[in-house]
């Protein structure tokens, strides 16, 4: 093989017929060699395609899921006290997967193609994936204590759980 300082362009030259009707290929380029890498990088490049497309129907699939741990710090970090900056924040938590869940359809239309075949299962991902925020939200709802889940919360009349057991620390054993 011939070093890369063995390559000269002889411009005196004469050019064969098939090179002037080609236009500007540079030299030792020929057109028989590349149709062939040409079939083969085609079949290449659809395969790409094909797994970029899932991957990305499972991205959009996967999202409600992967913000579910940082939402819940959030939530956490909001405190249970009954003010508007922790009611705001349960009101997006669940408006957002609301309206995410009434529009599956939509979400995924644009990534529907042959190749990413059925997307069945990546909406039922998706459709998990925002039921757990709104699990999230109604939880955080319960521990501010705005979730009516004992008959007094109900009825007037129905005296309010009691706590049978309390429990506290002491400085001993701090």
């Amino acid at each position: 093989m011939p070093s890369l300082t063995d390559w000269r362009l002889d411009q005196g030259a004469t050019r064969p017929a098939h090179a002037a009707d080609s236009g500007y290929n540079p030299p030792g380029f020929s057109t028989s060699v590349h149709v062939g890498h040409q079939q083969a990088d085609a079949d290449t490049h659809a395969d790409q395609q094909a797994h970029l497309a899932k991957k990305r129907a499972w991205d959009v699939a996967m999202a409600p899921a992967k913000s579910l741990p940082m939402n819940a710090f959030m939530m956490y970090m909001a405190g249970r006290t009954v003010s508007i900056f922790p009611m705001m924040m349960v009101a997006m938590m669940v408006w957002r997967p609301m309206k995410a869940l009434f529009t599956v359809n939509a979400t995924f239309q644009t990534l529907e193609s042959e190749d990413t075949g059925s997307l069945l299962l990546n909406k039922i991902v998706f459709v998990l994936g925002n039921l757990g925020a709104i699990g999230l939200a109604i939880y955080k709802v319960h521990t501010m204590g705005l979730l009516p889940n004992t008959p007094s919360d109900w009825l007037e009349f129905a005296p309010p759980v009691e706590r049978v057991q309390y429990a506290f620390a002491t400085p001993s054993f701090i």
